[in-house]
């Protein structure tokens, strides 16, 4: 319907009538599925480039995020199946058809983003996670190929393992290798920012190459300096989920050391030794070998 009536796609879904719905009709009610689709994109560097998605191998994607506060560019999706179909319009005053339109779509499952410290500030990968099954109106849906920015390569977070409480059974993970097991999917994802130099771009901001992200260069590139999107610096010892190891420096040893000392007096430290101690250590040959100290001291030569 966003297709027929040429409305932008802004993340949301448009409500229609049943005499909206009613102008729309599919020729001959067929629906045409196909293997792969091909995403042409633009690099960092003004080159251009293509992406081939498909179910099997390459289906996870990223899109331009449509949300109201500026939190991460992008939204993730699974490409589950590639359609297209013939598409006549029908005039509500006239009754006359239009002739027909092709029209592409993609079948997605839609992933989100947990609330785990991410980002260049955090110094962490952004992870993801599919929406349960309590939410399927968000899980799933169909999306214009025109919006797909570019392949994105999603890590599965192994030390989580997988999980069935997304969703029970179902043909959606027909094809998936990573679990190769159709009722479960990994509990996490992680976003492969460094896979190449064109995705690290668009993590970072900057690029010339990347129109469609002069908004989000200021936030990119500030959270890059260590402040997040909020424009307050993250704190470290509370984004990080464990314990940290505190190891002490050199300095600081010898701070210890000296702050330890009740008598005032200069203890002898570990490696702190005399130039005379220094002097008399020699280098002591092995059996058959003979060192060149001394044979020029047999030579008569004085030798320090």
């Amino acid at each position: 319907m966003t297709y027929s009536f040429d409305l932008p796609y802004e993340g949301d879904e448009y409500k229609f009538s049943d005499n909206d719905r009613d102008c729309v009709l599919i020729s001959d009610n067929k629906l045409y599925e196909h293997a792969t689709l091909r995403v042409n994109y633009t690099t960092y560097d003004m080159r251009r480039e293509q992406d081939t998605i498909t179910p099997r191998t390459h289906r996870d994607i990223m899109v331009l995020a449509h949300e109201d506060e500026q939190t991460h560019p992008y939204w993730y999706a699974r490409v589950v199946r590639i359609f297209h179909v013939d598409v006549e319009y029908r005039d509500p005053i006239t009754h006359v058809c239009m002739s027909p339109t092709r029209m592409n779509f993609l079948f997605v499952r839609w992933f989100q983003r947990d609330n785990s410290p991410a980002g260049w500030a955090a110094k962490r990968l952004q992870r993801l996670e599919f929406f349960d099954q309590d939410n399927l109106t968000d899980a799933f849906g169909f999306l214009d190929p025109d919006c797909v920015i570019r392949c994105a390569h999603l890590i599965p977070a192994f030390a989580y393992s997988t999980t069935d409480e997304f969703l029970g059974t179902s043909f959606v993970r027909e094809w998936d290798k990573d679990t190769k097991d159709t009722d479960h999917d990994w509990r996490y994802y992680y976003v492969n920012c460094f896979v190449d130099r064109d995705m690290f771009m668009r993590f970072r901001g900057g690029a010339v190459g990347h129109k469609a992200m002069r908004d989000w260069d200021e936030f990119l590139q500030r959270e890059g300096h260590g402040v997040g999107g909020n424009g307050q610096a993250h704190d470290n010892e509370d984004d990080h989920d464990g314990p940290y190891e505190e190891v002490a420096s050199e300095e600081d040893e010898v701070d210890e050391l000296d702050d330890g000392s009740d008598d005032g007096k200069d203890e002898e430290r570990p490696g702190d030794e005399s130039e005379e101690e220094d002097d008399d250590v020699r280098v002591v040959a092995d059996e058959g070998e003979v060192l060149d100290y001394d044979i020029f001291e047999a030579e008569g030569y004085d030798m320090p």
